[in-house]
């Protein structure tokens, strides 16, 4: 399979996370966001998982309402370019991109798209937790949502208790405990955009691969 625009620019964001250990055979793939789509559309195949599935969407809408939302919001905002803004808030402009795509990603992980990734009730997560090596992309995807370094830009950027530095000519994504004010985590500008686009990737593809076909009205 050829790779597309979209598995070229996960690729290269995930060889970041790799660097920290993190995703390493998501990053070996060279089509990442194809064999995403692929793993998902297993899952779809599965009549019995889909049934289950379905059912636990209808029972908690809130979790592809919010979905919907979500990608509705970045389509929109995809759309602005922070580099036709003049200067001197050029500057301002390109960290405002980055916050209005971060912010909304970051937040439905941590609420109703992460119950549908981690909730013990979950048929999704039941059937990752016990067929990881069958999806193992998706699997990687759920474990990187529980890992301690995404977590802690997680919660920085979602309680908006965050910075920009620049350290040695590199921009780095600062992170604080909203309440005590503790630094929590630094990242490179790049390893915050891999977070959030392995984060998007996963969430779109799951939506139109899967949660569309298993509860369509939606």
């Amino acid at each position: 399979m050829q790779p597309t625009d979209k598995d070229s620019l996960l690729r290269q964001l995930l060889r970041e996370l790799a660097e920290r250990g993190l995703i390493r055979k998501w990053t070996e793939s060279r089509t990442p966001y194809s064999d995403l789509i692929a793993e998902c559309r297993a899952l779809n195949a599965d009549l019995s998982l889909r049934r289950e599935l379905g059912d636990y969407l209808r029972a908690n809408p809130i979790i592809q309402a919010t979905v919907h939302t979500l990608l509705s919001h970045l389509m929109m905002v995809s759309h602005g370019r922070w580099q036709d803004i003049p200067l001197p808030g050029r500057l301002i402009a390109r960290h405002g991109s980055m916050i209005s795509r971060w912010l909304p990603t970051f937040l439905i992980i941590d609420g109703p798209l992460g119950r549908a990734l981690r909730s013990a009730d979950s048929p999704l997560n039941i059937l990752l937790r016990t067929h990881h090596t069958k999806y193992p992309l998706l699997a990687q995807a759920r474990d990187l949502f529980g890992h301690k370094l995404f977590r802690q830009v997680r919660n920085g950027v979602g309680h908006w208790s965050f910075t920009f530095e620049h350290q040695d000519s590199i921009e780095r994504l600062v992170c604080f405990d909203w309440e005590s004010g503790l630094r929590t985590v630094e990242v490179s500008i790049l390893e915050a955009e891999a977070l959030h686009l392995a984060s998007f990737s996963t969430i779109e593809c799951l939506d139109h691969e899967l949660f569309n076909h298993a509860n369509p009205n939606a």
